[in-house]
């Protein structure tokens, strides 16, 4: 608690330009867009950004709205106030998303929420690097990965909740993947079908028709090209690109990642059927590496495994967590962006340390910090100095009097801003540092499979005297009960 008030006070670096929330900016200039009956996925919304408070209008700073459609009659309805009031309630909707992500992985982790252990698991969550990046961002993703958490509770209930729940988390539909894992099961199948049929229909019924919605789709292509190789993504081609690694070869060794990743995570939703939570923590440890866009405020949906294999009463699994937890839980572009910063955010990752050993846990040897705060100590000496000396460039910041061809589209305004600010060279800081948070995912994939790895191996039954195999009830394992 010292840490994090010295963070917030003494050491709490100067102001960024520009509107707090930003990317709400995008949002909300999106729904007035769409209520203007105008292309909420095209430079229109620059007609609507360019007049927000903090943005400057004398050049072309637009930022792009990627959501899918069935975001937009909540941004609609939020565009009709004015922009400060609007952003305040949206803002208030992430707090309370946050506070929602935390609680619902808890009853997931089967933790007694005592007023002790929830004010311990919220203070860990509000200090770390995705969740503060999502809020201060105003980033969706936060409410996408709360859904995901109750989506999880619910088909561990078997409540039809499930669907609704899913609905949400498709707000963001690249946090939605691993509930994918959970289609081994013919009831969860069956509710994350429904929410899936749903999706598709009111996503043709917004798009007009098939037509808009191949629109889309080839736009958000465009999109996701045009950041493929920038410093604010954290996948695996642009972690590579950063450190000199030519793009084709980049391109080509994150397909293959995806590819692993991905037949880790049907593997795991196989093998580990009997245990669909440590298969589902599984694969959303794997998502970074699965995925090719992948921002900061993304990681906030890693909450769910560490907090859920934070309680696991195997001490190894733990120790596991809670280094995995600074791996991946740190904000590492800022750090590489802000270099006046450094005190500041030094002080919010050992604070986030320190309160990793609030992570109610089932041992009283497994709840001991120290390796999360050693694990801690190790990244900063590795990140601070070098982010010190070799400070990466920030959007919109680097961008000058930066004006784009009329004739483009959105996409390629996006592409031609991240260039001209410098987020597209050869950075080989920014790499190492994005390269420590997809390190942690692996060791909280491995922590994973170790605290199901007793359960997995029971599920081979012994087979009784008549060679009929003893039936096997499901469970959440010795590591979740």
């Amino acid at each position: 608690m010292v840490l994090a008030v010295l963070a917030v006070t003494v050491f709490r670096p100067p102001a960024t330009p520009g509107p707090f929330a930003r990317d709400f900016e995008a949002y909300y200039a999106a729904g007035a867009t769409w209520n203007a009956g105008g292309d909420p996925w095209s430079r229109d919304v620059w007609r609507v950004e360019r007049t927000l408070p903090g943005v400057d209008a004398s050049r072309d700073e637009l930022l792009p709205f990627a959501g899918p459609a069935i975001t937009l009659p909540l941004f609609s309805l939020l565009a009709r106030a004015p922009f400060d009031v609007a952003r305040n309630v949206w803002v208030a909707v992430l707090v309370l998303a946050l506070a929602v992500l935390v609680m619902t992985a808890a009853a997931l982790a089967r933790i007694r929420l005592t007023p002790a252990h929830a004010t311990g698991l919220l203070f860990f969550a509000a200090l770390t690097g995705s969740a503060i990046g999502a809020v201060t961002l105003g980033q969706v993703a936060l409410v996408a990965a709360a859904a995901v958490a109750l989506t999880l509770l619910a088909l561990e209930r078997g409540s039809p909740w499930a669907s609704v729940a899913a609905l949400v988390a498709a707000a963001q539909p690249n946090l939605a993947l691993p509930l994918a894992v959970r289609l081994t099961g013919r009831r969860s199948a069956a509710l994350l079908a429904s929410a899936a049929a749903a999706f598709l229909a009111l996503t043709l019924i917004l798009h007009g028709g098939a037509a808009g919605f191949v629109t889309y789709l080839h736009r958000l292509g465009e999109l996701g090209a045009s950041e493929r190789f920038d410093v604010i993504q954290y996948g695996v081609p642009a972690v590579l690109a950063a450190a000199g690694v030519a793009r084709g070869s980049a391109a080509l060794a994150g397909t293959i990642c995806t590819l692993v990743a991905f037949a880790a995570a049907a593997a795991a939703a196989w093998r580990l059927r009997a245990q669909p939570l440590l298969a589902t923590s599984l694969a959303i440890a794997l998502l970074p590496w699965a995925v090719p866009f992948f921002h900061e405020h993304d990681f906030a949906i890693e909450l769910i495994p560490v907090i859920v294999l934070a309680a696991a009463p195997d001490a190894r699994v733990r120790m596991l967590a809670g280094v995995a937890a600074m791996c991946v839980l740190i904000d590492w572009l800022g750090i590489a962006q802000r270099p006046e910063a450094a005190v500041h955010d030094a002080c919010l990752a050992f604070a986030a340390a320190c309160a990793f050993g609030g992570v109610p846990a089932r041992s009283p040897r497994a709840a001991e910090p120290w390796p999360a705060l050693i694990a801690c100590a190790v990244l900063s000496l590795l990140a601070f100095l070098p982010a010190l000396a070799f400070p990466a460039p920030v959007w919109p910041d680097a961008l000058g009097a930066f004006h784009a061809a009329p004739t483009i589209d959105a996409a390629a305004v996006w592409a031609a801003e991240q260039q001209r600010a410098g987020l597209t060279g050869v950075l080989p800081v920014t790499g190492l540092l994005r390269a420590i948070a997809l390190f942690g995912c692996a060791v909280l994939a491995l922590a994973a499979y170790l605290a199901a790895e007793p359960a997995a191996i029971t599920m081979r039954s012994p087979r009784t005297a008549s060679g009929t195999a003893v039936s096997d009830a499901p469970s959440h394992g010795p590591a979740m009960q």
